[in-house]
């Protein structure tokens, strides 16, 4: 069997715990699965790890495409369960110009504020984007920071 034809014939659902199983095709069953994107940022579409209740890989998917409608559905429901990355769209205020500091920004998910301790937690993501991880390892992105208005492009701008 290919690896297409494998990964066509994946299925899952979750055990009476609530953990995500997988079924290969030949009826082996895999409790605790968590799917992973190795390139959340840069490729969120492709190179889904599928690793094993222990953090091993079972198996590398080149892409979400190569899954059954139904396979698709519920890792994409599961991945957008355990990915958290809230939308910077706006700076309201920062305790000072350059961390640490405090910042107090409006996202996708609503207003929020935050610790920036050090330059070092902005970092660029393409040419425009930016993310940043707060004192508690929250992540934040602005995908595109000319999108911003000029009070906030101004402060990212000065950190990156």
């Amino acid at each position: 069997m290919t690896d297409g034809e494998l990964f066509s014939k994946l299925a899952f659902d979750r055990d009476q715990w609530g953990q995500l199983v997988m079924t290969l095709p030949d009826g082996t069953r895999h409790a605790g699965v968590e799917p992973v994107r190795c390139f959340p940022l840069t490729d969120p579409a492709h190179a889904i790890a599928l690793l094993d209740a222990d953090g091993h890989e079972l198996f590398n998917l080149p892409s979400l495409e190569v899954l059954a409608p139904a396979a698709r559905e519920a890792l994409q429901r599961e991945l957008a369960e355990r990915e958290f990355v809230p939308v910077i769209r706006r700076i309201v205020a920062t305790s000072t110009p350059n961390p640490p500091c405090r910042w107090d920004v409006e996202t996708d998910r609503g207003r929020t504020s935050f610790q920036l301790e050090s330059d070092d937690d902005c970092r660029r993501l393409g040419t425009n984007g930016i993310l940043i991880a707060d004192s508690n390892g929250i992540r934040y992105t602005i995908p595109d920071v000319a999108q911003l208005d000029a009070a906030s492009s101004r402060i990212v701008r000065s950190l990156v």
